[in-house]
């Protein structure tokens, strides 16, 4: 895995309609981390400190002991790991990369620093994260569908 430093986009599912200056604030911190194909990224139930941007590959996110692919994670933008921005922050799945991965990691540290001290754009990423756990939930509602 090589790491240097990255600033998240505004093109993000989670920071759509946050300020440039809020992005930068966060981007900072922000680091570029490169995963080989079949490298995993975390596992479940692992302590959740990082929430990742994805900038190109894809990312199989695996749910159940048999490693069953509930979402794979392939857009530009997306984030993966957002487990690390809610309470207990423990990751709920393990996320493996498919092919070749970038994403840029972003501490919850940095993410809630900046929150406090810039609350207005705090409230839209939270609704940005809220929206993108409610789609993932309605994938695994139809996948669950889909199966029985």
């Amino acid at each position: 895995m090589a790491i240097m430093e990255a600033s998240p986009t505004q093109e993000s599912d989670l920071f759509k309609g946050v300020s440039n200056r809020v992005i930068a604030e966060i981007g900072r911190s922000g680091v570029e981390l490169v995963f080989e194909p079949d490298a995993i990224i975390f596992t479940t139930d692992d302590e959740g400190s990082t929430i990742y941007e994805l900038v190109e590959g894809t990312v199989e996110i695996m749910v159940l002991e048999r490693e069953h692919i509930q979402y794979t994670v392939t857009k530009p933008g997306e984030i993966f790991g957002w487990s690390a921005l809610v309470e207990p922050y423990v990751y709920t799945a393990t996320a493996r990369a498919a092919t070749s991965v970038r994403a840029i990691g972003i501490s919850r540290d940095i993410i809630e620093a900046t929150v406090t001290r810039h609350p207005a754009e705090g409230l839209i990423i939270y609704k940005n994260l809220a929206g993108i756990i409610g789609q993932r939930l309605k994938g695994a509602y139809q996948h669950i569908y889909r199966q029985g």
